[in-house]
């Protein structure tokens, strides 16, 4: 055998013993479980995230909130899938074939697919950004939170450069009813030039939190601009719910 073809042959068993490796290190952790949905408390979270995970009010919320979204002959697109939770959820209701998880972060790669593994359930998940348009995208690691952010919070997060995909090419290509988006900072600019001819329902995680009220303003007034409207009523400081909508809502205020 040459040395130009064992190169590959160590690559691929150096990348089959990270994988073991990684198994064996995250099993000795407990599982947490929430709504129903398992998540592995492994190398990929913080002992403080580990911790908010475990109270799991926020993401309880979540869940509980898209139960009561979620129809049958929905397609959900997730943007922004994290841990596999949402992604994993809504997969358990509706079926995985009608189930599309983006998540920007590649470190975060294996855990989704462990989330999916530990609740029997195969969503279809590409490791991307999704952004207006395509292209580059920077982001940061803090090891304080679950994603990778455009914002830096912390001095010490890492720069991480990833490719993205554009908005209206995703929704195109899927065809979603229902999007649930946490893009950790990039909300702002995500809705520049959309066109969601087959979404009629949205749910944004905590915008506030990273992109402040004028931001949030911004993205409500791109989304009002294409036919949406905020669901006071299903909204809260955490998810912001929004609403295509239908003939006389608009004199009605919906």
């Amino acid at each position: 055998m040459s040395a130009y073809s064992r190169g590959p042959m160590r690559r691929a068993v150096h990348r089959a013993l990270s994988w073991l490796g990684y198994q064996w290190r995250v099993t000795r952790r407990a599982s947490i479980t929430i709504e129903g949905i398992q998540i592995r408390a492994g190398r990929h979270m913080s002992r403080r995230v580990e911790k908010a995970l475990s109270r799991g009010r926020t993401q309880r919320d979540e869940l509980q909130l898209l139960g009561t979204l979620l129809a049958p002959d929905d397609t959900v697109l997730d943007i922004g899938a994290g841990l596999g939770l949402v992604s994993a959820y809504c997969a358990k209701r509706i079926g995985s074939e009608r189930v599309f998880a983006y998540e920007a972060d590649p470190d975060l790669e294996p855990c989704i697919r462990e989330t999916y593994q530990l609740n029997d359930v195969e969503p279809s998940l590409e490791i991307c950004a999704v952004g207006a348009q395509p292209g580059r995208v920077t982001l940061y690691r803090d090891e304080h939170s679950i994603s990778a952010s455009v914002v830096r919070r912390r001095a010490g997060a890492r720069p991480v450069e990833v490719s993205g995909r554009a908005l209206n090419y995703v929704v195109a290509k899927i065809q979603p009813t229902l999007l649930v988006i946490d893009e950790e900072g990039a909300e702002p600019d995500l809705f520049e030039g959309a066109e969601l001819p087959t979404v009629t329902r949205i749910v944004l995680e905590s915008p506030d939190r990273l992109i402040g009220p004028d931001g949030t303003d911004r993205v409500i007034a791109q989304l009002q601009g294409i036919g949406f409207g905020v669901r006071r009523g299903l909204s809260s400081p955490e998810h912001l719910v929004l609403w295509r909508k239908g003939p006389g809502e608009e004199r009605l205020g919906l």
